[in-house]
């Protein structure tokens, strides 16, 4: 029994120091973690929502600047020097990366002493604001190991070490808060393009709203604007951004030879407001980097030469590279007239028969009709080579003309006339000459008309 007590007791014994060890232990770990938490608020400079501010303001060597977030989007409202448009990531990033900001180490009170030494005399200031209390940031020197900023708040009168990686992104000079994209506007902003050389206008391109579509002047009205090359360029100017952003200097139209541009193009957008940008070749690096001054903003970028290709266009790169003369399925009967061929034929596609002299063609055979269109298509659909709208051709002496009625009765002619030079000819429709020219080729060449015509009536198995 004696034993048994005696077991019982050191069990008791064990246990009770175990539970003292435990609480020892405990109450070291709870003191510490709360040490920990002491710790870490007091290295919490910032803990808000990111979503109630909208109002910036920032004082530095570059000037004073304030925002205003408004219709989703950050404005600049009041700012040293030229006005410019707002570099939205980088705005929205000061916001973000100071409403959860946590420094890594603290020296001491904020007094005039410390204020030397770490460079806090003349900060740099960041107020953010909105429907909370304000929340001011400021920062001075980087430290010699370059890891953090020294700077203090002002809930805080302590001098903390702040990562330079999250600094970098609160820290902008007037250069990184400035847009950095070729314009400030998105595709459906853009109601105008126009292009300079020379002093001369190369193009105009104006968005016509009702009918959805763009156009080019008045002179043009006889060609068609192929909407997809406009669309493409919209893409590439609203998606650019500047290689480089060089510091404003009051002489630097003359600097970067902006005042001999190889180019002027200028942007209208919806809002009323429009962009002019100037363009130079500048340095040894002019076959890689153009120079591009934004007027407005008086704001020198670089950009690759490659991206900007839309200041060497002209209005023929702009129209649809063919004229469709007739479509097959549409037309009743077509006659085509030259020095080796004059062709009468009617027709009905959809029907599947044509009609030659005293020849019926069936159409319902796929090799004929193959052929047939191939004819058809080589008068039907001209490819154009060059643009020449203020050129004054008198309708005379035609190489080569075609003739369609549709199955609505509607009539029409298109003459080919000699040009100036040779190898191509002018291009008329109903009298009326396009603004367009043709290559001959396609009259008596390999792939011409005449060659065309010639390979449907061996596949046909009738007279030429």
């Amino acid at each position: 029994m004696k034993k048994a007590i005696i077991a019982i007791v050191a069990l008791l014994v064990a246990a009770g120091v175990s539970i003292g060890v435990f609480a020892a232990v405990k109450s070291k770990s709870e003191k510490e973690t709360k040490q920990e938490e002491t710790a870490l608020a007091d290295k919490t400079l910032f803990d808000f929502d990111a979503n109630v501010i909208t109002n910036i303001d920032i004082s530095c060597t570059d000037g004073d600047y304030s925002f205003e977030y408004s219709n989703d989007e950050w404005v600049l409202t009041e700012h040293s020097g030229t006005a410019f448009d707002t570099n939205q990531t980088a705005v929205q990033g000061i916001v973000t990366f100071m409403s959860s900001l946590q420094a890594v180490e603290s020296y001491g009170e904020v007094n005039d002493e410390s204020k030397v030494t770490y460079g806090l005399e003349n900060p740099y200031v960041v107020t953010l604001s909105g429907d909370t209390e304000p929340y001011t940031l400021y920062l001075g020197n980087e430290s010699p190991t370059g890891d953090f900023y020294y700077g203090y708040t002002d809930k805080k009168n302590t001098v903390y070490g702040i990562p330079s990686s999250i600094i970098s992104n609160i820290l902008k000079t007037r250069l990184e808060l400035k847009n950095s994209d070729f314009i400030p506007y998105g595709t459906d902003d853009i109601i105008g393009l126009e292009l300079v050389r020379n002093g001369e206008t190369i193009y105009t391109l104006d968005y016509n709203a009702e009918e959805n579509s763009w156009k080019l002047p008045d002179k043009y009205d006889m060609l068609s604007v192929d909407q997809t090359k406009v669309s493409s360029l919209l893409a590439v100017i609203t998606r650019l951004t500047a290689e480089l952003m060089l510091p404003e200097d009051e002489n630097d139209i003359t600097t970067y030879g902006f005042d001999k541009p190889i180019a002027e193009f200028i942007v209208k957008a919806n809002d009323g407001t429009e962009k002019t940008l100037l363009f130079s070749k500048y340095g040894q690096q002019a076959d890689i980097y153009t120079y591009v001054y934004n007027q407005e903003a008086k704001q020198v970028e670089t950009f690759y030469a490659g991206d900007l290709d839309f200041i060497e266009k002209s209005p023929v790169d702009f129209i649809m590279k063919k004229i469709e003369c007739a479509n097959l399925h549409a037309t009743s009967e077509f006659e085509i007239i030259s020095d080796d061929l004059n062709v009468e034929i009617s027709l009905n596609a959809n029907e599947d028969w044509a009609k030659y002299k005293d020849n019926d063609i069936d159409l319902s055979n796929a090799n004929i009709l193959s052929y047939f269109e191939n004819f058809f298509n080589s008068f039907a659909y001209i490819a154009l080579e060059e643009i020449d709208v203020d050129a004054s051709p008198e309708l005379e002496n035609p190489i080569f003309t075609s003739k369609f009625t549709d199955v609505n009765e509607k009539f029409t002619q298109v003459d080919f006339v000699t040009a100036d030079n040779e190898d191509f000819c002018y291009i008329f429709v109903n009298e009326e000459y396009t603004g367009t020219l043709a290559s001959t080729e396609f009259i008596n060449g390999d792939d011409s008309v005449s060659a065309a015509f010639e390979l449907f009536c061996k596949q046909a198995g009738i007279e030429k």
